[in-house]
């Protein structure tokens, strides 16, 4: 017995062994049962232990100390139910509740990502997207992810199982199931037909970029070129202050592997690079800082370059002849890097 209680009622009906005794710090009954995963739990009944007014009926103290019994029950059957509650929570729900956590906390993208790879997952289900999560077996997983593999590409099943398994994960963490049905899931590679082949720009289509797009992405590429492939990253960080006008020189740290570069300057591209100073420093502001101020803002660069490139009919469009494959385009950004090699 509890070193605090002197008096207790008990009853040992079930697994529960419920109890009620009085405590020296308080005027109620408490409630003594075991939960569901057998853990003691401490509960008030908020019956006064000598009697008086509980929910509108006035008691004598005997007859509290049957009520406070009974109203123990209750409260160990609500327990109960709200353990068993949180076992059944649906594959939907279990969802819907990891999204709400992410809102704030990931960027936009990785949000409507994760959002659309759960309602896949859902949309596969059925009807069993509403049954409890803890029934999803191994099994389920497995046929899932060959489902997936079968419309799309090797990567882009990887991050929907990623997302689904930290889902499963936090779900574990939470008690709300017992044990993760997405761990160790591998997902098959892409074949040899499957794989994205990026090609390189011709000098032809390196002019045309100049020529035709935007200011800020024409001097991007241009940037590119001049500094011998740099990746576009690098390209978008550059700063009028790695520019030595004398030595005729651009030094630059790599983002990707931190090394300091020295790239030289060819006649062209310094005679384009000191005119945009120039201007740049005439007009002040960010401009005088950044060469490229108002595109390295700009949240997806990558895929807005892609799509400019695409508008210019430069390039190949290329999909799987089945199912919904994602469509891809054989010349980025990255492709410049390549373009300079050859």
């Amino acid at each position: 017995m509890d070193k605090h209680n002197f008096s207790t009622t008990r009853s040992t009906t079930g697994s529960r062994n419920i109890i009620v005794c009085q405590e020296k710090r308080s005027p109620f009954w408490i409630a003594q049962f075991n939960a569901p995963d057998g853990s003691r739990k401490r509960r008030s009944t908020r019956v006064p232990v000598d009697g008086g007014c509980f929910d509108g009926e006035i008691l004598n103290k005997k007859q509290a100390k049957s009520r406070a019994l009974m109203v123990a029950f209750e409260i160990a059957k609500e327990v109960e139910q709200e353990v068993e509650q949180e076992k059944n929570v649906s594959v939907r729900e279990l969802c819907r509740l990891m999204l709400d956590g992410k809102l704030g906390r990931v960027s936009v993208a990785t949000y409507k990502n994760a959002r659309t790879d759960y309602a896949l997952f859902c949309d596969w289900l059925g009807k069993r997207a509403d049954a409890p999560a803890r029934l999803v077996k191994r099994s389920d997983v497995l046929a899932w992810v060959a489902a997936r593999r079968a419309l799309v590409r090797a990567n882009t099943c990887r991050k929907a199982l990623v997302a689904l398994r930290s889902a499963f994960a936090w779900a574990v963490d939470a008690e709300l199931i017992d044990s993760n049905p997405f761990l160790n899931v591998r997902v098959q590679p892409d074949t040899k037909d499957e794989k994205v082949v990026h090609e390189a720009f011709s000098l032809e289509e390196i002019r045309l970029l100049v020529d035709k797009l935007p200011d800020e992405w024409s001097a991007a590429v241009r940037c590119c070129v001049g500094t011998f492939g740099q990746r576009l990253h690098d390209v978008l960080s550059l700063k009028w202050e790695q520019f030595d006008w004398d030595a005729r020189m651009v030094r630059m740290v790599t983002g990707k592997t931190r090394r300091l570069m020295e790239q030289p300057m060819m006649p062209d591209f310094y005679d384009w690079a000191f005119a945009r100073f120039q201007a740049a420093v005439a007009a002040g502001g960010d401009a005088a800082v950044w060469v490229l101020p108002r595109l390295r803002l700009h949240t997806n660069p990558s895929t807005e370059f892609t799509q400019l490139v695409r508008m210019h009919g430069i390039g190949l469009r290329g999909e799987h002849a089945g199912g919904k494959r994602r469509t891809w385009h054989s010349k980025t950004f990255h492709s410049l890097r390549a373009s300079v090699a050859t």
